[in-house]
């Protein structure tokens, strides 16, 4: 899932609210459904004012250090991406013998898979108001990466993981001359930033290497002195506030489909927030609170509290619960499908691994979750067509599966198996231990052709194979009874007659239909354009667009999540 905040509803109440006139739309062969009438009007707030606050005495201003000789203390603050091994090392530093050492594992030098990431507990989130400097030290050693040139990647920052804000937003250093120097093999590289004023409570920082490439990333690497400060006085900062007087996005659809929103724990003690997040949505989907990484990032080790937090705060406000996900190439506890060794685990191994989690995991909050996001992104980024959609799952290499490789080690080729069978499990075995949830395959560039009718065959085949297992107690009854859109397109080249034919070939299947992270930024992949008001004014008139497309289907969609 792609990490937004809760701010752009902004965006698309703003979008929502151009009814039919005044824009063209490519002719589907109907009339397309009008829009409600009563959609909110909502124009950007501006950021929130700041006044003036008492002074903070030198002494009880906020400093973190982490200097990695205190595991039993704080490591359940530090989690590594699903590309990367992480270990407290001890042996070698920047000014003492302990550090935190990281080895890419192959399966990807992507950044972010490869960060480091510091969550920090409440009673050291780091309020909004603040000016605060982060600093740390990188080391790339020569004899662990001897066929590495220019390293690129210079150490930096991620805030509260938002990786598609700009530069000098939540990603830090913000310059990018400074930003993308070489990185010396063999010597300590300092990070130091100066943050302008935080607008909201810092709760998470990624530390990275700012490089996406086998060529520029290191092989090996160390972190060691990480140290968070205030930089004077904490700002009194006037909160947003929500015009709960306009009418409810909610509300609003309610004759067609749901409307949801994601949240992440520490939003359910935000009074203004949760009160916006009633008032427009019945649906809230964890957006990472539930992934493996987090629920359980060593074998035995289950973190219930951030998931607990948001079904708990659910149940009590009347809002259905989508769990995201079970089983997941990213994000994932490497326990689950990878040895020690670095190896794929056997297919027996892998299969008892997800069993066991999925029973942990899913019967604990049997008859608590609407749906699950089951299996999530197990289709390469962007197949052609396929004859059969098992030759354009994530296999092996960068971007592959764990979970796919894990059951390919030990299959019996003449009994036909092979590592796709990882995804019937994986629904056979959150249907077993939720019956009451709806089980959802979830995947993004769902508007491509080959990678629709791939999802649209797996569906298909899964659930034909379901109706003979002796495990079915209620026939009739899909195994796979929902796809999940994620819908993250761009205004330069989104179609809305891409998103109706993806919808049409998903209705064949007999599965129903959420969108689960709908997004249309403005630019495209790997490219945001201006903010001029022309592409504002376009980006509006293609969410009616898709908009229009779900409500003349809204018969097979139960939800939106934006």
């Amino acid at each position: 899932m792609k990490k937004r905040t809760l701010t752009l509803i902004t965006a698309v109440c703003i979008s929502l609210s151009l009814l039919l006139g005044g824009c063209n739309t490519e002719d589907n062969g109907a009339e397309p459904e009008a829009l409600p009438a009563d959609l909110p009007v909502v124009t950007p707030g501006d950021e929130p004012a700041e006044t003036a606050a008492e002074p903070t005495p030198e002494d009880d201003r906020i400093q973190l250090s982490f200097t990695f000789d205190d595991f039993a203390e704080r490591g359940e603050m530090f989690f590594v991406g699903d590309s990367a091994e992480m270990e407290w090392y001890s042996g070698f530093g920047h000014d003492d013998d302990n550090s935190l050492k990281l080895t890419n594992t192959g399966r990807s030098y992507t950044s972010n898979r490869n960060a480091v990431h510091l969550w920090l507990p409440e009673d050291d989130i780091l309020p909004a108001g603040g000016t605060y400097n982060v600093s740390a030290w990188f080391y790339a050693p020569a004899d662990a990466n001897p066929d590495k040139g220019t390293l690129l990647g210079t150490p930096s920052i991620v805030i509260n993981g938002a990786y598609e804000a700009d530069l000098g937003v939540s990603k830090f250093p913000a310059d990018t001359n400074t930003a993308r120097p070489t990185m010396p093999i063999g010597e300590w590289v300092e990070m130091n930033v100066t943050m302008p004023v935080a607008v909201e409570p810092i709760f998470n920082i990624d530390f990275r290497l700012f490089t996406n490439d086998a060529e520029t990333h290191p092989d090996v690497w160390y972190i060691d002195n990480i140290v968070i400060a205030q930089i004077g006085e904490i700002v009194n900062m006037a909160p947003r506030e929500w015009d709960l007087s306009l009418p409810s996005l909610d509300a609003a659809f309610a004759d067609y489909f749901a409307m949801g929103n994601i949240m992440e724990p520490a939003q359910v003690r935000d009074d203004e927030l949760t009160s916006m997040f009633k008032h427009h949505y019945s649906f809230v989907t964890a957006e990472n609170a539930m992934k493996p990484s987090n629920m359980a990032p060593q074998k035995g080790t289950f973190n219930f509290d951030g998931a607990d937090a948001i079904v708990n705060w659910a149940q009590d406000n009347g809002i259905q619960v989508v769990g995201h996900t079970l089983v997941w190439h990213s994000q994932s506890a490497r326990w689950l499908t990878t040895g020690d060794d670095g190896e794929p685990l056997t297919r027996a191994e892998a299969r008892q691994n997800m069993e066991d989690y999925i029973n942990e995991v899913a019967g604990r909050y049997a008859g608590r979750i609407y749906s699950w996001d089951v299996v999530n992104e197990a289709f390469t980024d962007s197949p052609g067509p396929a004859a059969d959609w098992r030759n354009v799952l994530r296999k092996s290499g960068g971007g592959g599966s764990p979970w796919y490789m894990a059951y390919a080690n030990g299959a019996d080729e003449a009994a036909g198996e092979d590592g796709s069978d990882y995804l019937y499990d994986a629904f056979v075995f959150a249907r077993i231990a939720d019956p009451a949830a709806i089980l959802y395959y979830n995947d993004f560039n769902e508007t491509e052709g080959g990678k629709r009718q791939a999802m649209a065959m797996m569906v298909e085949e899964l659930n034909e194979k379901w109706e003979s297992d002796p495990r079915n107690t209620e026939p009739g009854r899909l195994l796979i009874e929902g796809i999940g859109m994620q819908a993250h397109y761009w205004t330069d080249n989104l179609r809305a007659a891409d998103v109706e034919a993806s919808i049409q070939r998903f209705i064949e299947t007999g599965a129903v239909i959420s969108v689960t992270e709908l997004d249309i930024p403005i630019g495209r992949w790997n490219g945001y354009g201006e903010p001029t008001e022309e592409n504002f004014e376009k980006q509006a008139d293609l969410y009616r667009q898709v908009f229009e497309v779900y409500m003349n289907y809204a018969e097979h969609i139960e939800r939106v999540t934006i």
